[in-house]
């Protein structure tokens, strides 16, 4: 079996007119691609940023009359700049080739289903690649598993604010957390934490909550995992939330962002160390008082 693939070149501005027309013409599914390789860093929460120009991907069943898909296209003045036949692919195959497991410090590891838990791993968190951000691929997740890797977090009350597939709560657990609260303002990430939470083992130890009904409280490691405008918009809350000498430790932010958001905690956190990975930083701080 084999797949077509219609591709627009299209622009910010009729991005949707041009999305909707590929459905109005029976695609199966649709996506967005960047046509000037210009990565977006941080979209607003409740925002969904487009590139200026882009490339629309319309993917059709083998047996639609491809043809008449494009004349309507092009019949309704659109640019249909090219089209393909993709073969199908044992997609599970596909991402085992780039996500096996991964070992993070001394013993945490994080290991998908479909691998052997390593002899060697002290600490294995179980989990596949999903909807919602979190593997341990990118450098800002890895840099706090690896802090979390060095850390004595037995009984300890852990917060994890834009907790993405739940991997940073889920490790934290295991390492010893007495309990720990997910929050994200997708109900998507919070579905993925959920059903991860249930595959460790961790559910009963972990409660799950959107960012907008969020209640302050106090806790020994706060944990964020975002980008450097979220990080300064959290700032009031995220330091209220820690106990006396508490953990805090951001991750999400670039090199030439680190002082601004240090910065914006000094009043209640002293920075006592960071790690850096690939431009990216990872700020523990301890709350001064």
């Amino acid at each position: 079996m084999h797949w077509q693939k219609v591709t627009l070149a299209v622009n910010s501005e009729n991005a949707d007119e041009c999305e909707q027309c590929l459905w109005a013409n029976g695609a199966l599914a649709v996506t967005f691609t960047d046509s000037q390789d210009d990565p977006i860093f941080e979209p607003k929460p409740g925002e969904m940023p487009l590139w200026e120009s882009l490339y629309i991907c319309g993917l059709f069943d083998q047996d639609k009359d491809i043809s008449e898909v494009v004349d309507n296209i092009e019949a309704a003045g659109k640019e249909v700049r090219q089209v393909e036949a993709l073969q199908d692919q044992v997609w599970e195959r596909q991402w085992l080739e780039h996500f096996s497991p991964r070992r993070f410090g001394r013993n945490l590891w994080i290991v998908p289903t479909a691998y052997d838990i390593p002899a060697e791993a002290g600490t294995a968190v179980r989990l596949d690649p999903g909807m919602a951000f979190g593997t341990g691929t990118h450098a800002t997740t890895g840099l706090i598993l690896e802090w979390l890797d060095n850390q004595d977090l037995t009984g300890k009350r852990v917060l994890d604010y834009g907790c993405g597939s739940g991997i940073l709560a889920i490790a934290a657990l295991l390492l010893g957390a007495n309990q720990c609260l997910a929050v994200d303002i997708d109900p998507q990430a919070l579905t993925a934490t959920r059903e991860n939470a249930i595959l460790n083992g961790v559910l009963d130890r972990l409660e799950i909550g959107l960012g907008e009904e969020f209640e302050m409280d106090q806790y020994d490691v706060v944990m964020a995992n975002i980008l450097a405008g979220p990080l300064l918009d959290l700032a009031d809350l995220l330091t209220a939330c820690l106990r006396p000498n508490a953990d805090l430790v951001l991750s999400g932010l670039l090199e030439k962002q680190q002082v601004q958001v240090q910065s914006a905690y000094k009043k209640e956190v002293s920075f006592v160390a960071q790690t850096k990975r690939d431009g990216w930083v990872c700020a523990h701080g301890k709350r001064c008082c």
